[in-house]
């Protein structure tokens, strides 16, 4: 073999190297910081594009996968943005040009999002180690356990969370619900209280105190809170249901009728376990005035979403010779 040939086989194997080199540690880059320019710039589709071709020429370029995943991101296509995310944290995204807090942050919110709660869990406690001052991982922990059922835990990061930040009402209010669900009354009213006055016109925490009175049998003392919440689109069929409810508890039945009339005008959905008590509960009113016909039409109502709600049946069975 010819000294020359030698030669020109190493000059194209450098060469070749040269060109590899090139393409995977200056283009494919370049292609990844041009698709983050146009996301910042709104262009979304062309971000998509140049994300994709990136992740043609290398499947295993964890920055494109990243910012396909932001760009899907912007567009509100979060399913498809979960899955470019998961793509690159299986890669890796250590010593990558990828913001690590900002990347953990989105797929724990990703993975709660289609519960996949076990990883979610994870990246936040994996958050908390690296920012043990952020009060917000210890409150997105705190609700994954509350709604896995483990109180303890649950109690524990939320706690956390309001000792880093007393200051936020959504703390008070999840702390309170979790306080709420295990019967502990007098901590819930304590957190319900904080939230309130942290902002009047959070009418969550209002409905929520107003429950808490009402199941205490403080009815006149829930009534100012559910007024309050019933003022609120969003919740105002509950707070009037509750409302009414406190009403017949004192006795006040033509009050009680005025506030259960006014929930049934709002109700959008029979079935709805608000709507079946804001007719039951009518029903009573009727009834206990004597108006037969109109307790009858409210309970016929529910009979004909949910047969077995409480005792609509024997009620309906008991007024038969009213209808005849």
């Amino acid at each position: 073999m010819s000294g020359g040939f030698v030669v020109g086989i190493i000059l194209v194997l450098g060469i070749g190297f040269l060109v590899f080199f090139i393409v995977r540690n200056i283009i494919l880059p370049k292609r990844a910081s041009a698709a983050a320019g146009l996301l910042n710039d709104k262009n979304i589709l062309q971000t998509m594009r140049t994300a994709k071709a990136a992740i043609d020429r290398n499947p295993q370029d964890a920055e494109a996968h990243y910012l396909l995943g932001k760009a899907y991101l912007t567009d509100k296509r979060e399913e498809l943005a979960f899955r470019s995310y998961r793509s690159a944290s299986r890669l890796g995204i250590a010593g990558k040009n990828i913001p690590e807090t900002e990347f953990r942050e989105t797929i724990a919110y990703l993975y709660a999002k289609f519960n996949e709660e076990e990883e979610a869990l994870k990246e936040y406690v994996l958050l908390i180690k690296q920012h043990p001052e952020n009060p917000d991982y210890y409150f997105r922990a705190g609700k994954i356990f509350s709604k896995r059922n483990r109180a303890d835990l649950a109690e524990q990061y939320l706690r956390k969370a309001v000792s880093l930040n007393p200051k936020s009402g959504i703390f008070r209010y999840e702390l309170g619900m979790l306080y709420y669900a295990q019967k502990k009354m007098k901590e819930a009213v304590g957190e319900f209280d904080a939230a309130i006055k942290i902002d009047p016109t959070d009418n969550s925490s209002n409905l929520q105190m107003g429950r808490v009175l009402k199941d205490g049998k403080d009815f006149s003392g829930a009534i100012p809170f559910l007024e309050k919440a019933s003022r609120d689109q969003e919740y105002k069929l509950k707070s009037l249901v509750e409302l009414g409810f406190c009403y017949m508890s004192l006795k006040m039945m033509d009050k009680a009728t005025q506030e259960l009339e006014r929930a049934t005008a709002v109700i959008t959905k029979d079935s709805d376990t608000d709507s079946l008590y804001a007719r039951y509960f009518l029903g009573m009113c009727y009834e206990k005035n004597r108006d037969i016909t109109k307790a009858l039409a409210q309970w016929d109502k529910i009979y004909a979403v949910k047969k077995n709600f409480r005792d609509v049946g024997e009620k309906l069975t008991q007024y038969i010779e009213h209808r005849t």
